[in-house]
C-alpha cells in the first residue's frame, strides 16, 4: 500500500514523540533513582554490651575453695575472699586486696579454704619454777642486774641492806654472778661471790 506523503509526516512525528515521551520518562526515572540514594539514611546498629572481666557469679556458680589466689587474681573465688576481708568487692585481687590479706593472715597468697580455717590458740604450758640447789652456779638472764649486800645478823640469818657493791654491782647477760645458798621472802636469792654474800632478784637469774 502507498502511504501519501502527509501519512509519512504524521507516522514520523508520532515516532519522534515517542521517543521523546521515553526519553523524559527515563530521566524522570534516573532522577527519582538519584534521589533515593541520596535521602538514603542507614539504620543505627544496636551498641553491644561491652564485655566484662569479672561477671556476677549466676545461680549455681561453684567456687574452687582450694584454687590459690594472689595479686592479679580475678573471679569469683576472688570476691569470695573480698568478702570475708571486708573489702570492696569487684573480684579484683589488687593492692587494697593484698593489704588487708596481708593485714589478717600476714600472707601474700591463700586459698578460700585456708582462709577459712579457724586459727586454734594453743595454751602454753606453764614451766614448773625450780628453785637452783644450793651450791649451783647462778647467771645473769638479763642486762645490768644489780647485787645487793647481804649483811648477817646475830642469829646467822643474812637480811638485804639494799646498798650495792662499790665495785662489780652489775652483770650483764649471761654472767657469772655467783653460787645459790638461799632463797629469801620476796623472790630474791641469797648467793655467795669469792666468799662475799649478796642479795639478787630471782627472776633476773638461772643456774647453770
Amino acid at each position: 500500500m502507498k502511504v501519501s506523503k502527509e501519512n509519512k509526516v504524521l507516522i514520523g512525528t508520532a515516532v519522534v514523540g515517542a521517543g521523546f515521551l521515553g526519553f523524559l520518562y527515563w530521566k524522570k526515572k534516573k532522577k527519582e533513582a538519584e534521589e533515593s540514594l541520596v535521602s538514603y539514611t542507614p539504620e543505627p546498629i544496636a551498641p553491644t554490651a561491652p564485655v566484662r572481666e569479672n561477671p556476677k557469679p549466676v545461680v549455681g556458680a561453684v567456687l574452687d575453695k582450694n584454687k590459690l589466689l594472689f595479686k592479679g587474681s580475678k573471679g569469683l573465688e576472688v570476691r569470695e575472699l573480698q568478702r570475708l576481708l571486708g573489702v570492696k568487692i569487684d573480684g579484683d585481687f589488687g593492692n587494697i586486696t593484698l593489704t588487708a590479706l596481708l593485714a589478717k593472715r600476714g600472707v601474700t597468697k591463700i586459698s578460700i579454704n585456708t582462709f577459712s580455717k579457724k586459727k586454734v590458740a594453743t595454751k602454753a604450758k606453764p614451766t614448773a619454777f625450780v628453785l637452783p640447789k644450793k651450791g649451783q652456779k647462778i647467771m645473769a638472764i638479763q642486762n645490768d642486774v644489780s647485787v645487793f649486800n647481804a649483811q648477817k645478823t646475830a642469829e646467822g640469818t643474812y637480811f638485804n641492806t639494799g646498798t650495792k657493791p662499790f665495785i662489780g654491782g652489775s652483770f650483764s647477760y649471761g654472767e657469772h654472778i655467783g653460787v645459790y645458798v638461799a632463797s629469801k621472802v620476796g623472790g630474791q636469792y641469797l648467793v655467795e661471790r669469792n666468799g662475799v654474800y649478796y642479795f639478787v632478784k630471782g627472776t633476773a637469774v638461772k643456774p647453770y
